[in-house]
């Protein structure tokens, strides 16, 4: 019988519990052989089974194709829409609110919780109007979103590049005027916890997405 499998083409093809089981069953492991069969079982959704039966060639060129989704660049989205559902990124992140801020740097420590995250960055649209629109408002739930994979690494991207330059603007001013105000150090030191886990978050997933790409 003939095979129907279908290999992603973008990052977006590959959902974040995908990647998120990826991460949890190969982590640990040092075995190539492995990790390929779980690449390839986990991201093109079927069974051990089908892999066994996947002819060797067709396989490696399988892995070829998969480890050059990975080495694409994601980009960041406003809006996606998943099921039937629009949801867009937080419009304004100078109002986010001290729950959605404790919550996402929580989430943002480990790729466990990524879903988690972008339940937090992004909410179903109420209402749009000429190019603007307003999300849900924040329930704190814990419930994750499982949304495409490439959405995912765009926003955590966006949001930690968004940070960084904020802080280093931020550091440059202090360096500059009050570089002796020991104060005012601890209160940066204490704001750039949520930054440093997200960009750890970043090195984590960025050292796993290429662990095949390259």
């Amino acid at each position: 019988m003939k095979l129907k499998i279908v290999v992603p083409e973008t990052l977006n093809d590959i959902k974040v519990s995908q990647y998120q089981k990826f991460h949890r069953t190969t982590k640990d492991s040092e075995d190539e052989a492995f990790i390929a069969r779980q690449m390839v079982g986990i991201f093109c959704n079927i069974p051990d089974e089908v892999v066994d039966s996947i002819r060797a060639l067709d396989f490696n060129e399988i892995v070829k194709s998969i480890s050059e989704v990975l080495k694409q660049d994601p980009q960041f989205q406003n809006t996606f829409k998943l099921d039937g559902v629009k949801y867009g990124f937080i419009p304004k992140l100078d109002d986010i609110t001290v729950g959605e801020k404790a919550d996402l740097d929580n989430y943002l420590q480990e790729i466990k919780n990524l879903d988690k995250a972008m339940g937090v960055l992004y909410r179903p649209i109420k209402s749009e109007t000429r190019g603007t629109y307003l999300i849900d408002d924040y329930e704190g739930s814990g419930e994750g979103l499982d949304c495409p994979l490439g959405v995912a690494l765009g926003a955590t991207f966006f949001l930690t590049n968004l940070m960084s330059d904020l802080m280093s603007c931020t550091l440059n001013f202090i360096e500059g005027q009050m570089a002796h105000n020991d104060q005012v150090s601890q209160i940066l030191a204490e704001n750039g916890v949520g930054i440093n886990q997200s960009m750890q978050l970043l090195r984590e997933i960025s050292s796993n997405l290429t662990k095949w790409a390259s």
